[in-house]
C-alpha cells in the first residue's frame, strides 16, 4: 500500500508540473495528494470505492480550502491535482478490456466499480463546498 500511495504522489506532482503549477505550490499538492491517497486506500479496503472516494474527496476538499486561505491561492490550484489518486483509472481500462472480450460479469463489475467512485467523487466535492459555504456563510453574519 505504502508503494501505491508513493508512486500516486509522485505521479501527481509530474501531473503537476506539466499542468505548469507554480513551483512554490508542489508541495501543498503532494501532500493533498498524499491524503487523498490514503484515506482512499485504508476506506476502500474497508467499505468499497464509493465510501473511499466519498471520504477521500471531503477530507481533501477541507484541505485545499485551508490551503488556500492561508496560503492566498485559488482552491482549484491545490484540488484538481490532488484528485489524480481518486481518478478511476484501471478500473475504466478492465471495464472497456472485458467490454471486447465479452465478459459480461467482469464488465459489469468493473463498470460498478468505476461508476462507485465517480459518484464519491463527485458527492464528496458537493458536500464539502455546501459545508464549506455554509460555513462561511454563519461567518460573515457574525
Amino acid at each position: 500500500m505504502i508503494i501505491e500511495i508513493v508512486s500516486c504522489v509522485l505521479g501527481t506532482i509530474a501531473f503537476s508540473i506539466i499542468m505548469r503549477v507554480p513551483k512554490n505550490n508542489l508541495v501543498i499538492v503532494a501532500i493533498g495528494s498524499t491524503i487523498s491517497a490514503t484515506i482512499e486506500r485504508i476506506i476502500t479496503g474497508f467499505y468499497g470505492d464509493f465510501a473511499g472516494c466519498l471520504s477521500s474527496m471531503i477530507c481533501l476538499s477541507f484541505y485545499c480550502e485551508l490551503m488556500a486561505r492561508t496560503f492566498k491561492i485559488p482552491t482549484t490550484v491545490v484540488l484538481m491535482p490532488s484528485t489524480i489518486p481518486l481518478l478511476p483509472g484501471s478500473s475504466i481500462y478492465y471495464a472497456m478490456f472485458y467490454a471486447i472480450q465479452s465478459d459480461t460479469k467482469l464488465f459489469i463489475g468493473y463498470i460498478k466499480s468505476t461508476l462507485y467512485a465517480g459518484l464519491g467523487i463527485a458527492l464528496g466535492a458537493v458536500i464539502s463546498s455546501t459545508i464549506i459555504k455554509i460555513i462561511n456563510f454563519y461567518r460573515r453574519r457574525l
